[in-house]
């Protein structure tokens, strides 16, 4: 009796031994599919600042003033695969009247990063973008060249213009 029970107790141990053991029913597979989008570059110049300016009594607008911010220009690059160099170029024009004699007055674009001033007397600015993505912002003033001529008329129609522009390289 004591070696049937002993028998039964092993084979009882090797069944459930034997059942336990993972038995694979089916199997499959995933994929996985992912990407990085292409490189992309955001340049968006915006006008803060439509006020007339006095051209004569607003110091900020004279030769020795800090200038007149008129806007902005934003920059944006993502995805990058490689560091970029980047040339912002300034082209303006005098500001002019038609009354009387259509007198124009020179100024010149000074470029702020921060509160840095860089008087734009090159027409351009360059910055890298590193690899991945990046921003940069420039505020964008203005001030006379020189002073108003004495002979220029009143108007409140004195126009000028800035170009902004962006481009790749130097």
């Amino acid at each position: 009796m004591k070696k049937f029970l002993v028998v039964l107790a092993i084979l009882a141990i090797t069944v459930f031994a034997v059942s336990a053991v993972p038995t694979t029913v089916g199997s499959g597979n995933l994929n996985v599919y992912g990407k990085i989008g292409a490189g992309t570059v955001s340049f968006l110049v915006t006008q803060t600042n439509t006020a007339l300016i006095d051209l004569k009594t607003n110091t900020a607008m004279q030769t020795t003033g800090d200038g007149v911010v008129l806007g902005k220009w934003d920059f944006t690059g993502a995805n990058q695969g490689s560091a970029i160099l980047y040339t912002v170029t300034y082209a303006n024009t005098d500001l002019v009247t038609s009354a009387g004699g259509g007198y124009s007055i020179p100024f010149e674009v000074i470029e702020l990063d921060g509160t840095t001033p860089v008087t734009q007397t090159g027409g351009a600015t360059t910055f890298t973008a590193p690899i991945g993505s990046s921003s940069e912002t420039r505020n964008i003033a203005v001030r006379l060249t020189g002073a108003v001529p004495g002979a220029a008329p009143a108007d409140e129609n004195y126009t000028g213009s800035i170009t902004i522009t962006l481009t790749t390289g130097s």
